[in-house]
């Protein structure tokens, strides 16, 4: 049995599910896991793929609940903040993005466990806060839901409020930094692409992105789409949280691991 294909599509449906009964958590779950075994450019790439029809898929059942005006607050200093991060990103060694890509996401992860009060996030300075990380966040890891979510949560925005505007903020952001992760790079290089042909090679893929893990991704995503429309209003709000942060520390804790050995 291909066991990390059943890995990559149970960390991907867990993801989803998630990020549509919840809004938030599939970038932090399944972020690490896909960079490792697809390279941290193709893995990103691929997570914020994913990440737009999961927005999609969420905007269109909570259209209504969008706080038009804080999504763009957000998104402005969100989208500016992409492309000076990749080209940072393409100086910098493919072990040492791993180890900083992992870091994001233990550090995105804690921040949101903790929910302290941080009263510098009230009021524009504290969008352009939120969102500026976001976009950083975002190009390096795919990972932009963090710093907007204490954002929200510092307004205490209502659940559906909070889903339905990140979603709108993430939506455009994912698409923003996709476009110019194609166009101007990631810094990930040949060795991206090297580490992603090597896990790919046992399964019999192409030189490039592996294939079989790539399927079992797509899998799981229709997976935990599915279970998360029809659980969200099941599934206590509290579990689903536990369970997106708790993969999500353990991914990033893998993913600083593994850059800090390839560094070594």
């Amino acid at each position: 049995m291909d066991w990390l294909g059943v890995a990559v599509l149970l960390v991907v449906a867990v993801g989803a599910a998630c990020q549509v009964a919840s809004g938030l958590g599939f970038a932090l779950v399944c972020s690490p896991l896909l960079v490792l075994v697809l390279g941290h450019g193709p893995g990103v790439r691929v997570v914020l793929v994913m990440s737009i029809v999961l927005n999609l898929v969420v905007l269109a059942r909570s259209w209504r609940h969008v706080r038009v005006g804080d999504a763009l607050r957000l998104l402005v200093p969100a989208a500016l903040f992409v492309v000076p991060t990749a080209l940072l990103a393409q100086s910098v060694r493919t072990p040492l993005l791993s180890l900083l890509a992992g870091s994001v996401v233990v550090v995105a992860t804690v921040l949101v466990i903790a929910r302290r009060e941080l009263r510098w996030l009230d009021g524009t300075r504290g969008a352009v806060a939120a969102g500026a990380a976001s976009g950083v966040f975002n190009t390096l890891a795919a990972a932009s839901g963090p710093p907007v979510a204490i954002f929200a949560a510092q307004r205490r925005w209502e659940p559906r409020v909070m889903s339905a505007t990140l979603q709108a903020f993430s939506l455009p952001l994912n698409l923003v930094t996709l476009a110019v992760l194609v166009l101007v790079g990631d810094g990930a290089g040949g060795g991206a692409a090297t580490a992603a042909t090597s896990a790919g090679a046992g399964a019999g893929a192409p030189a490039g992105l592996p294939l079989a893990p790539l399927a079992w991704a797509v899998v799981g995503l229709l997976a935990g789409a599915a279970a998360g429309v029809a659980l969200g209003h099941r599934v206590p709000a509290p579990v689903v949280r536990a369970v997106a942060l708790g993969v999500a520390l353990l991914g990033g804790a893998t993913l600083v691991t593994t850059g800090l050995t390839g560094l070594l």
